[in-house]
């Protein structure tokens, strides 16, 4: 790769970054409401696909520190959106899981933000799909590595 080209791909990479960024903000923030923050939702979404989790691993995922993750499940449990229990083979772990509001609030939020984004898809001209949906298989085949 010489110089020149080195320059583009560097371009490319920025620009990517700043779309890819600001889309995943603006697609988070449809999933928020007055019920819960995009954290809160984030943490709920988690729990709905893996089934329970303890909080350590949470705060691992989500890449915020322990208290952090102890004040935003505490908000969630006074919500009633998540439960908190002693871990039935370790005692001294605790295992979240999500309230049956918790799971409508996350099914809510997923309607929502896919809605918005139909909404908007709908709105972009034949051509303007036909790209990105160009866009996403060359995403997909760039940046997602095949799971094996």
């Amino acid at each position: 790769m010489d110089a020149a080209e080195a320059t583009q791909v560097a371009e490319l990479a920025a620009e990517l970054q700043r779309v890819l960024l600001v889309s995943s903000r603006i697609l988070r923030s449809h999933t928020a409401s007055d019920a819960v923050s995009a954290p809160q939702f984030s943490v709920l979404a988690y729990l709905q696909r893996a089934g329970e989790s303890t909080p350590g691993a949470l705060a691992d995922f989500e890449h915020v520190s322990p208290p952090v993750m102890t004040r935003i499940l505490g908000r969630l449990e006074e919500a009633g959106l998540v439960e908190r229990a002693a871990h039935p083979g370790d005692g001294r772990q605790v295992r979240v899981t999500l309230t049956e509001e918790g799971l409508q609030v996350v099914l809510a939020g997923r309607e929502q933000r896919d809605a918005w984004l139909r909404a908007r898809l709908g709105e972009a001209t034949p051509a303007q799909r036909d790209g990105l949906r160009d866009a996403s298989t060359l995403l997909r085949q760039i940046l997602i590595p095949p799971r094996h």
